[in-house]
């Protein structure tokens, strides 16, 4: 599971839930291995004061206590170099924790943000639909009105209404295609941006 600073990062094809619990398995493992290294090393630096104080009191000779000496500092020596490496990759675990983490927040933050999109995009949809039902309603009554407009206008021909009757209706019906026309363009408008929003 171990990775360089510089290679990791784009290492997207681990899980970085699985990172965190395989790193978290050897973090403590490890934490309690330096834990044990450290008592060790006590127990030897107090067994090194012990045969000084020895030599000093005449329980031991000159001899013995090189001899003693030597063997518990080489055993101390490699207790320091084991507490070393242990501490490094304690270290290295520390920082591939923190990246593993980074990722999983950034994982998170682009599932939420694709969420919300989908989210937006459903409704997007809805209103979408809803609107183009409500464009086919003014299309019906744009073809009503026209319908209106020609027989009125085949009523004044005919003079089977009177020219201030025609004038009347012939305004009221010009409105009505206006408001429409308002209306068709603000549907239109909002048309085109829900099918934007929908392609993203």
């Amino acid at each position: 599971m171990s990775h360089s600073p510089d290679t990791f990062d784009d290492d997207y094809d681990l899980d970085p839930k699985e990172v965190l619990s395989q790193y978290s398995v050897e973090w403590i493992t490890l934490r309690k291995s330096f834990t044990e290294v450290k008592a060790q090393l006590a127990a030897v630096q107090s067994e090194l004061n012990k045969l000084d104080k020895q030599l000093e009191n005449g329980e031991i000779s000159e001899k013995e206590h090189v001899d003693q000496y030597h063997e518990k500092w080489r055993l101390s020596t490699e207790m320091i170099q084991v507490k070393r490496e242990v501490e490094g990759r304690l270290f290295d675990i520390q920082q591939e924790i923190r990246k593993a983490n980074k990722r999983l927040k950034q994982l998170e933050i682009a599932q939420s943000r694709r969420q919300r999109v989908e989210e937006e995009k459903s409704s997007a949809m809805v209103e979408w639909m809803s609107l183009k039902q409500g464009f086919s309603v003014v299309k019906t009554r744009r073809q009503e009105i026209n319908t209106e407009m020609d027989k009125i206008e085949l009523q004044r021909r005919e003079a089977s209404i009177s020219d201030d009757e025609y004038r009347t209706n012939r305004l009221a019906q010009l409105r009505s295609l206006a408001e429409l026309s308002t209306v068709e363009s603000d549907v239109k408008r909002r048309l085109s941006e829900l099918l934007e929003l929908i392609r993203k």
